[in-house]
């Protein structure tokens, strides 16, 4: 019964990943990645990740979980893994890429963000710009 068990949670696993696009995103991030209904994770050469979710827009409740647990919390498992990444910035947009936002990922924000007693809806939000028209503007 165990054996069918760990058969079944693997299919389903792997099924998740499935429709998942991954371009340039380091093997050990594709499951914190993709636990959130991505379609597309795209990281660039200038630390930027782009990132495309299922979703037909995303509102900043779901912008602000991913950002807090599809991101910061891998660089608290994980801070060698994540500082190789080099981030600067994390852009989550809806299904078609036209309505999102941009998190300024720049320096220790999510170690920070880590700390005991810091409020991470305002770390964010100081952190962040909307996107419109799958245009992200630069950092505040």
């Amino acid at each position: 019964m165990k054996k069918w068990l760990a058969l079944l949670i693997s299919a389903a696993s792997t099924l998740a990943f499935a429709g998942m696009e991954f371009k340039n995103i380091p093997e050990p991030l594709h499951k914190p990645l993709g636990n959130h209904g991505l379609k597309l994770a795209q990281l660039d050469k200038g630390g930027v990740l782009r990132v495309q979710m299922e979703k037909p827009e995303v509102s900043e409740l779901v912008y602000a979980t991913f950002i807090y647990n599809g991101i910061c919390a891998e660089q608290w498992r994980n801070p060698a893994r994540f500082a190789t990444l080099a981030l600067t910035r994390v852009e989550l947009l809806d299904g078609k890429a036209a309505q999102g936002f941009a998190f300024d990922a720049r320096g220790d924000i999510c170690e920070q963000m880590g700390q005991m007693g810091k409020n991470y809806k305002t770390m964010i939000s100081e952190r962040t710009v909307a996107c419109n028209a799958g245009v992200c503007p630069p950092a505040r």
